[in-house]
């Protein structure tokens, strides 16, 4: 009877052996349904964030990453870079197989969160890209703005070259002052110019910004691609610049399609698409150290003949435009 008990105290204790041996060698990286995770994180919800999202899809489908093999997590961090922060340290903690981050915060809040984990990066949509060069593991897809094709899409529309031109920025995102700089460098060019910027804390002061530009009389808006103030275009500048018929002048086609009376656009299907591709390239073995920045620059002309119209504004026969009105 002793002998009975021994051996099977023995092949208890040896049971209890293999299940934590097994525990410690799980695959942390493979969900309940064994798929590893890839993580996306979309800043907020606007038209140009979402195309970047079908674009990332796009990317990867087209590059042989099957939706079915993968467990994919879309989080949205609504336009707040602490919730940014926190998904991506969720991520981490997860060990996903890549993390693509869509927008400045959302790349910062990863790249941060992946520093010394072996948890690649991939950015989508960031326009200052130097702000990621000083992390390991990263990689991404840029978007640039052609500021100087811009100014001649606005000074065609507005018929003049001495503008004052008013724009709006967010200080949460970092690539927002470079894009300000830039924009005054291209305004150099036209005798006359003015380029009068506003930083915006947080969304609850978009309102009162616009409407101290107006008053400091600016002829017209540049949008930036800045995701704080493009999330509020629709539902705080535009009614307000419409209703003292002052146009607003986009930067990508999404803008010109809720009300911007014109734009050079960049395609963030593209912008996207590219940083899906890049991802499918790591999921299929290389480091994101070996994958070169992608950078998205060449514009496409778009104007919407219904604002002009309200706006009394006339396609220049100088500027060679597509219409994107409904």
């Amino acid at each position: 009877m002793k002998n009975i008990k021994k051996i099977i105290a023995f092949v208890l204790t040896l049971t209890l052996v293999f299940a934590f041996a097994g525990c410690g060698s799980k695959d942390t990286s493979l969900d309940r349904s064994g798929k590893k995770t890839i993580g996306i994180i979309q800043f907020g919800s606007h038209a140009s964030l979402n195309n970047c999202y079908d674009g990332i899809m796009k990317g990867l489908k087209e590059n042989g990453i099957s939706e079915e093999d993968y467990n994919i997590e879309l989080l949205n961090s609504n336009f707040d870079p602490s919730v940014s922060q926190t998904q991506a340290n969720n991520l981490v903690n997860k060990n996903a197989a890549v993390i693509i981050a869509i927008a400045t915060p959302s790349a910062v809040a990863a790249a941060n969160a992946a520093a010394d984990k072996d948890v690649p990066v991939v950015y989508c949509a960031i326009t200052d890209a130097t702000v990621m060069e000083n992390y390991d593991n990263v990689t991404g897809s840029s978007d640039i703005p052609n500021f100087e094709k811009q100014l001649e899409v606005v000074t065609g529309f507005m018929n003049k070259t001495a503008l004052k031109i008013g724009v709006l920025y967010s200080t949460e995102e970092s690539s927002s002052p470079v894009q300000v700089e830039n924009l005054k460098k291209a305004a150099e060019k036209y005798e006359g110019m003015e380029i009068l910027d506003s930083a915006v804390a947080d969304i609850n002061t978009i309102d009162t910004k616009t409407n101290e530009l107006i008053d400091r009389g600016v002829d017209c808006f540049v949008n930036l691609l800045d995701n704080t103030v493009v999330g509020k275009l629709e539902t705080n500048i535009l009614p307000i610049t419409n209703e003292k018929k002052i146009p607003v002048f986009g930067s990508e086609i999404e803008q010109v399609k809720v009300g911007c009376a014109a734009s050079a656009s960049i395609d963030y299907i593209d912008v996207g698409a590219s940083a899906g591709k890049s991802a499918a390239e790591i999921l299929g073995g290389k480091s994101a150290s070996e994958i070169p920045v992608a950078y998205i620059t060449e514009p496409t002309n778009y104007y919407n003949s219904k604002v002009c119209k309200d706006l009394g504004l006339t396609v220049p026969t100088t500027v060679t435009a597509e219409d994107v009105a409904k």
